[in-house]
């Protein structure tokens, strides 16, 4: 067996790397030492591709053998001037061979062939060993069963892995190549994901799905209008026809679709980017080899039935990676944006929320604002260094302007203007159909996804200015907050779960917060005096500026609003009904069916989860001069109205001492009547320090 792998290894030398050097092989040292270096529980691991289970058993190294170290990479002194990365060559071998490879110095060229993978690290503590460069390396153990499922039983297989390719016990050389990861998953001929590993095999049906709904072409789902005797209805009620023809699926395979969709790969925060700047992506789930389209595809078709699996906000995960890849295509992006609408993401290293997306924008940032990659750094150092390239690049304050949350941040040390992105609001982006809370100055129409853009200062720039920690920007108190209403926490959908009285009790708990969400708007209106027949300081009724306010001024006032009150009247009806009903034990699953089929059925209802869009984890407000508002759910009363140079919408600022220069910021607002910026004053603007 050594002598063929010693063969094998020879032939793919001459092969693929032309003459480049091999690893020599060092001798680690003592085993103690060797065990003490990675920290980890030694485990051999035996993964049969085409068997359900895991044979794991805990194994010590012997003394005397050879254990893998890392050699330096070659400095960018080279006449090409590309920088060098190391990539993998595994091995051919069967599902019960040990797994072998090389591992080789190579310079990160156009022509380069290999493919990049995409996986989840796991438990950092669980390792498993492989033979590289017949020497000992400790590998995820994940990663080790991915090379299991991914390697070639007759030829190898070039590929690029950030455990192995990236000495991680170099801190400089880890910084380096994470500064190249985008430029490594760019190059590569494909990216390749790894979900993880499966009990059975019913999703192999999952190809089946996507490859029907290409064929039948999903777009036709898009044409569907109000009329049931238009043309376009009776087609797409032929085709959904048609689907249910074909696809007879089993209770099996959506309770394993379910479990793919699960997979912790999905909530990673580095695979953003590694998708999203890829050439083609192949995704694995076990054994099994999807297209990453036909993945969309079926999850696509899934999402349109209406069946409870749309709701998982998985979903929602998948379809901003892919909105990202065409943004990333189009040139239209910028950190900032891309850090927002990926918060949610997890990373065990949180400074990773931020690094992770650093390649999205690079390529389109100015030179002279790259952005540092650096491990030394603290988290809140990171996070503020963030924030200050943002502000110089964007030269604006749209930085200030975020979606609130409730949570509370765990960096003592962290400014209020510097976004803790090591939050990830879980209960706040779960909210309805997977939608989340909108940073107002970012805001986005939902008719074409159109960012509209707000000027409550006009066209006014900010050129970033610090003292000691403290931004110092330009701006003046318009108004001060007199009254503030509840929070509006927003109504989740029901969890997917696999158990009928699951089912009901995450229903039972969304009736709740649906109650507790018409209370609230209810509380607001009677705060906004909408009965009143005072007009608003735009001239506008009560009511209209009411609707406006709590809309952002998205809706027209005319048809619009009439539309609106159209709907809230509908919810207001459902809602009564379901409180009748929510009192009678006996009447209490047929409260919760109804509500579902209302819910899922009546398309005006998706107006009243749009509208929340914007209303979530905020407040109304209204100030001293009438003004009405929605603000973070953090405003009380006594803050503060300010108007700043090169912020598009008000932020809200409490004063931190008697001198009514340094504030801390409390989030930014939509004040109704203001944000077009024919009352900003920037004669009025003196210097103002956030801390």
């Amino acid at each position: 067996m050594r002598v063929q792998i010693e063969r094998t290894r020879q032939v793919a030398d001459r092969r693929f790397w032309g003459g480049l050097r091999p690893y020599t092989t060092v001798n680690y040292g003592s085993v103690d030492r060797f065990n003490k270096s990675c920290n980890l529980r030694l485990r051999a691991t035996t993964h049969h591709r085409d068997q359900s289970h895991h044979r794991t058993s805990t194994c010590r190294p012997v003394p005397g053998c050879r254990h893998f170290q890392y050699r330096a990479l070659p400095p960018t002194s080279s006449p090409s001037g590309l920088p060098f990365i190391r990539l993998l060559e595994l091995l051919p071998g069967t599902e019960t061979d040990p797994i072998n490879s090389i591992l080789t110095e190579v310079e990160l060229s156009q022509n380069l062939v290999y493919e990049a993978v995409s996986y989840c690290w796991g438990d950092p503590d669980d390792g498993a060993i492989i033979t590289c460069n017949e020497q000992d390396l400790i590998v995820p153990k994940n990663l080790a069963v991915a090379f299991r499922n991914m390697r070639r039983l007759d030829e190898p297989r070039r590929l690029w892995a950030d455990a192995l390719c990236i000495n991680q016990a170099d801190v400089v050389e880890k910084e380096r190549q994470v500064q190249l990861i985008w430029a490594i998953f760019s190059h590569a001929q494909r990216t390749l994901v790894w979900l993880g590993d499966v009990q059975d095999k019913s999703h192999r049906d999952m190809s089946k799905l996507g490859q029907h709904a290409i064929k039948l072409g999903l777009s036709v789902f898009r044409l569907r209008d109000d009329s049931p005797q238009s043309p376009r209805v009776r087609v797409w009620d032929a085709i959904r026809k048609e689907y249910r023809t074909l696809l007879p699926f089993s209770a099996e395979f959506y309770l394993d679709l379910i479990g793919m969709l699960q997979m912790p790969w999905f909530r990673r925060a580095w695979v953003v980017q590694e998708v999203a700047v890829a050439n083609k992506v192949a995704v694995f789930w076990g054994s099994s080899e999807y297209d990453w389209e036909e993945l969309l595809q079926a999850l696509r078709y899934m999402a349109g039935t209406r069946v409870p699996l749309a709701f998982i906000t998985t979903l929602q995960d998948i379809s901003s990676i892919e909105e990202e890849r065409t943004r990333y295509r189009l040139g239209n992006t910028s950190l900032y944006a891309v850090l927002l609408r990926h918060q949610r993401c997890l990373a065990t290293d949180t400074r990773d929320k931020v690094f992770s997306f650093h390649g999205l924008a690079e390529r389109f940032s100015q030179p002279q604002t790259p952005i540092r990659i650096s491990y030394r750094d603290g988290i809140s150092a990171v996070y503020r260094n963030t924030s200050l390239n943002i502000l110089q690049r964007d030269q604006t304050l749209d930085l200030l302007s975020r979606p609130p949350h409730q949570l509370t941040s765990s960096l003592k040390d962290l400014p209020s203007w510097v976004p803790d992105w090591s939050i990830s609001p879980n209960t706040s982006l779960a909210y309805s159909w997977g939608h989340g809370p909108l940073s107002l100055a970012g805001a986005e129409i939902e008719t074409g996804g159109v960012q509209r853009q707000f000027s409550a200062t006009l066209n006014s720039k900010y050129l970033l200015t610090t003292h000691e920690d403290m931004l110092v920007v330009e701006g003046y108190q318009f108004d001060q907050v007199v009254e503030v209403g509840p929070i509006f926490q927003g109504v989740q959908l029901p969890y997917t779960v696999q158990s009928f009285t699951g089912i009901i009790r995450e229903w039972i708990r969304t009736v709740r917060a649906f109650l507790h969400a018409r209370k609230v708007i209810l509380s607001w209106q009677s705060m906004a005096q909408i009965r009143s027949k005072i007009r608003y300081t735009t001239n506008e009724t009560r009511r209209e500026a009411f609707w406006q306010t709590i809309s952002v001024g998205e809706y027209n006032r005319s048809a619009r609003v009439q539309a609106e009150l159209r709907v809230w009247s509908n919810v207001t009806r459902l809602a009564i009904f379901v409180r009748q009903m929510y009192t009678d034990p006996l009447g209490l699953p047929y409260c919760v069916a109804v509500f579902l089929w209302h819910l899922v059925s009546n398309k005006e209802l998706f107006v009243f989860e749009i509208q929340g869009r914007y209303t979530l984890n905020r407040r109304l407000i209204r100030t001293a001069r009438g003004y009405l508002g929605l603000a973070s759910c953090l405003t009380d009363v006594g803050d503060d109205v300010v108007l700043c140079k090169g912020s598009s919408v008000p932020l809200v600022l409490r004063k931190t001492d008697d001198t009514a220069e340094t504030f801390r910021l409390v989030g930014d607002s939509y004040v109704h009547g203001i944000m077009d910026g024919r009352t900003f004053e920037e004669r009025r603007c003196r210097q103002l320090f956030l801390t």
